[in-house]
């Protein structure tokens, strides 16, 4: 079988991708896609950045570099909410297992700054057991802290995109970047093919077997409804013909919010070094536990909402807690034109149930708990933002501190109900030979980061594929392999 993967953006060598400590310079470029959310009460009228991946490799060219696998509560959610045990635990620590020691390079974290050692010594004090990574047994856990995986070796960046394809060239398999999929083509309800632009042309490729998208939580329900796969009441409001009635394209947008918990650092504490997101406190990991999950990384300055800094007054010798609590609500994504070159209208849901005041304020007080511990004092002085300030006004400076940790997810997720947009094997329901393969394929968001679950419902749909067309599975290949 011959393989075309389209890519919108461009390749991946620019510095900022293959330099993990360099991530942040990708935001604003032609590397990432600039969404903005529309402007929302519950976040005190305002629009986030919304910035996804658009270069060879998506997202994990262009992201933090952390690989967490996802907790066993959220995969025993995902099999019971498809009725199929492939994607439970079980099935898919045997993928992770196979993943982590063949394609990608994962590796414990080499540099933790003595500020990292700090916080989980500081979380350890607050009765949090310490694990030597956080996939494993915290992954089994209600609780626990740990010093971060991944996917970075020599100091260089080992995305999906460089240990799937780049390093291991295949000659069934054509890259083409720099064209964007407008469309997906259809014979009847079967997908034969994708509309793209390339190079000032658009382009009609016709594919013999099966369409995947891959676009990511905003770009795959984008390229459905635009197809005629969606709610047909949005479709038709935008002129576009009904292929298949999903309303639940678009819905279910999941992400985790970031609070910025700023304190002022204590005197003569050392900042300097290789810092980002090292270390992570994670709890209210189980299905039980009173509220929802919630993670903890701590990292240099104070890194906060362009809004809360136009205000002015933050502390220049500064640290941050990176909070990430799951939303009770969800959000979603519109068609805001039948024009691809559009945006489309993205709703966060985030503090949208009054259920989320209460989770953030307890994740806050457990926060503030860890930054008091006496293994922090020679880093943090006291606390900056939001202080102690009471209720209200600490909910009123989380609503506008908010952004978000880039975890999209759910848009067109996996089930049995009438919501569902795909069915346990990633395929389209109601189309033929239509898959999707991303995050937002997944019911929910995971306990935190994105790119393991990811790159694994990227390795199911290889199995369902090579499944459903009688395909061998090949050689094993190994992450050693230069």
């Amino acid at each position: 079988m011959s393989v075309l993967l389209v890519e919108a953006g461009g390749d991946d060598r620019d510095p900022a991708v293959v330099n993990p400590e360099m991530w942040p310079l990708n935001q604003g470029t032609e590397r990432v896609w600039d969404f903005t959310t529309a402007p929302d009460p519950a976040l005190n009228g305002r629009s986030l950045p919304y910035a996804m991946g658009r270069v060879l490799g998506g997202g994990g060219s262009v992201n933090v570099s952390i690989w967490i696998r996802g907790h066993r509560d959220d995969w025993d959610f995902f099999a019971r909410e498809t009725g199929d045990p492939a994607w439970g635990h079980d099935n898919v620590r045997r993928l992770f297992d196979r993943i982590e020691s063949g394609p990608m390079w994962v590796q414990n974290t080499q540099d933790i700054h003595p500020y990292g050692e700090a916080v989980l010594a500081a979380a350890e004090e607050n009765g949090f057991p310490r694990y030597a990574n956080p996939n494993g047994a915290l992954m089994n856990s209600e609780r626990g802290t740990a010093p971060r995986q991944e996917i970075i070796r020599d100091g260089r960046r080992q995305s999906p995109y460089q240990s799937y394809v780049a390093l291991r060239p295949r000659p069934n398999l054509t890259v083409l970047h720099d064209a964007l999929v407008t469309e997906v083509l259809f014979d009847g309800n079967r997908a034969v093919g994708v509309k793209v632009r390339h190079a000032g042309q658009n382009l009609d490729i016709h594919a013999s077997a099966e369409v995947v998208l891959s676009l990511g939580a905003v770009g795959t329900p984008k390229a459905l409804m635009l197809s005629g796969v969606g709610e047909a009441a949005q479709l038709r409001e935008h002129g576009i013909g009904v292929r298949a009635h999903l309303p639940g394209v678009g819905r279910n947008l999941n992400d985790h919010p970031v609070l910025a918990h700023v304190w002022h650092a204590a005197d003569g504490a050392d900042f300097s070094g290789p810092l980002e997101s090292r270390a992570g406190v994670f709890w209210n990991l189980t299905s039980d536990a009173g509220d929802p999950p919630s993670i903890l990384y701590a990292v240099p300055g104070a890194q906060t909402s362009q809004t809360v800094a136009a205000r002015g007054g933050l502390p220049e010798h500064a640290a941050t807690f990176l909070l990430g609590v799951r939303m009770h609500n969800t959000g979603q994504v519109r068609l805001a034109s039948a024009d691809p070159s559009v945006n489309p209208i993205i709703k966060t849901g985030f503090f949208t149930d009054p259920a989320d005041s209460g989770s953030v304020l307890r994740a806050l007080e457990t926060a503030r708990a860890i930054g008091m511990a006496p293994a922090l004092k020679p880093f943090l002085k006291e606390e900056a933002l939001p202080g102690p300030v009471g209720r209200d006004a600490s909910l009123d400076y989380l609503r506008d501190a908010v952004q978000t940790f880039w975890h999209q997810s759910g848009t067109a997720r996996m089930g049995r109900d009438d919501m569902a947009v795909l069915d346990s094997r990633l395929r389209v329901i109601g189309c033929e030979g239509l898959r999707v393969a991303d995050a937002s394929a997944l019911p929910r968001v995971t306990v935190a980061n994105t790119m393991a679950p990811s790159v694994l419902v990227g390795e199911q749909a290889a199995e369902f594929i090579r499944s459903d067309h009688g395909l061998s599975a090949g050689p094993e290949v190994s992450s050693a392999t230069p």
